[in-house]
């Protein structure tokens, strides 16, 4: 009776055990097929509103360096990277027709000169001999007049011969007159002529003077110059000129169409360079150019460095950041928290959609201005397919500053955050 007994109770407790079991089973099984949600805590820290553009380091101004003739490039004086000085020879382009019209102005003035000189001038020479031909007539006329003026007055020549004589001086001295006043006009023709063939000598000198190429500033050859014996047109490139000393370097920005309307003169602007990694450079707008790349439909921006590296050289790449608005301390949450505008909390192990208010954002923090407080814990993974007030687990718990790092971009992206 009594083992009977005893079975009865070992059944008893083997089912109970059997009960538990599965319940703990099935507890188990509940806990774990909830759904997993990672977390992290609100903390106090530094937000800061910007947008992002690459840039390429570049002088200020660059200077290409172009033929004013059309002709055979014959020497080459330097070579990239060179330094060179503000009305250096650079290189000589030739134009054979440029030297035959400078020899022949330069004949052509000397012809002119000589026909402006008295002392060598056949025209004007012929003036002088026709001046000197008739002021000596005149001086005959003259005594001719005084004389039938005397015999006139002994009435031993009639009073008509008198006047024929007088009429005839002063005909003389018309005509001489004439001559001088047509010696004068042709002289200043003749001077006209020398201005207009003196200015044809300049043109052409100057044009010859154009064969050489010089620098128009103190600065650095940066691309390789045209070969020598090659032929280039008017206007034809030949090599590019820079002013490349640290203090004229800038940073140029290509800004997207969107974010061009939040660039202004003297804002604040943090730049890293591939060259230096880890550094963080500081610069301000110096430069906004109006007009779009029509293929990128991005706008240039010029971006000066507050304080120049001296290892910056043209050509290097990176990333920065136009800073709009920052805190330097404020409630913050990785910038994933905020999702659809809102910041979801676990209550009592439910999902639930706080009372935050958001500040400044960027792309690795937001700014909460109310709702939430320090140490606060909300929800960092999506959500969108999780129903409000659903029973959740957390998964996993991220540091603040490990989970806003997760929000950098990428090098392929646009701009790589600060340390």
């Amino acid at each position: 009776m009594n083992r009977r007994r005893g079975q009865g109770v070992l059944k008893l407790v083997i089912i109970v055990m059997a009960v538990v079991a599965t319940a703990g089973i099935g507890a188990a099984v509940w806990w774990y097929n909830r759904p997993a949600v990672s977390v992290t805590q609100v903390i106090e820290g530094p937000v800061i509103e910007a947008f992002y553009a690459t840039g390429t380091v570049r002088p200020r101004l660059e200077y290409p360096i172009s033929s004013n003739v059309g002709g055979i490039v014959t020497q080459v004086l330097v070579h990239q990277g060179q330094t060179v000085k503000r009305g250096q020879e650079l290189a000589h382009v030739s134009d054979p027709m440029l030297q035959y019209n400078a020899d022949k102005a330069r004949a052509d003035l000397q012809t002119r000169r000589d026909f402006a000189d008295p002392a060598k001038s056949p025209v004007l020479r012929q003036f002088d001999r026709e001046i000197e031909a008739t002021r000596q007539m005149l001086q005959v006329a003259h005594q001719e007049e005084e004389r039938f003026a005397n015999l006139a007055q002994r009435n031993a020549a009639s009073a008509n011969d008198r006047d024929q004589a007088f009429e005839h001086e002063k005909k003389i001295w018309a005509d001489l007159e004439s001559l001088k006043a047509q010696r004068d006009t042709k002289l200043r023709e003749l001077q006209q002529d020398v201005e207009v063939a003196e200015s044809a000598d300049r043109a052409a000198q100057e044009n010859l003077q154009r064969q050489t190429l010089r620098s128009p500033v103190d600065g650095v050859v940066l691309d390789e110059p045209i070969a020598q014996g090659t032929r280039v047109e008017i206007n034809g490139h030949v090599m590019q000129i820079a002013d490349c000393r640290t203090e004229s370097l800038i940073m140029r920005a290509a800004v997207d169409e969107e974010n061009v309307a939040g660039v202004e003169n003297n804002q604040r602007v943090k730049m890293t360079l591939y060259s230096f990694p880890g550094r963080v450079f500081d610069g301000v707008v110096e430069q906004k150019y109006p007009k779009a790349d029509p293929n990128r439909r991005t706008f240039e921006v010029d971006i000066r460095f507050v304080t120049p590296e001296l290892r910056l050289q043209p050509g290097m790449t990176g990333e920065l950041a136009f800073i709009e608005r920052t805190r330097d301390r404020a409630l913050v949450v990785p910038s994933q928290a905020v999702q659809d505008g809102a910041v979801w909390t676990i209550q009592n192990g439910r999902l639930t959609k706080s009372a935050a208010t958001i500040g400044i954002r960027s792309i690795e923090r937001a700014e909460i201005t109310g709702g939430l407080a320090a140490g606060d814990v909300v929800v960092i993974s999506p959500v969108g397919g999780i129903p409000p007030a659903s029973q959740v687990r957390i998964g996993s718990r991220l540091d603040p500053k490990v989970a806003a790092d997760l929000n950098k971009p990428t090098e392929s992206q646009l701009f790589q955050g600060f340390q």
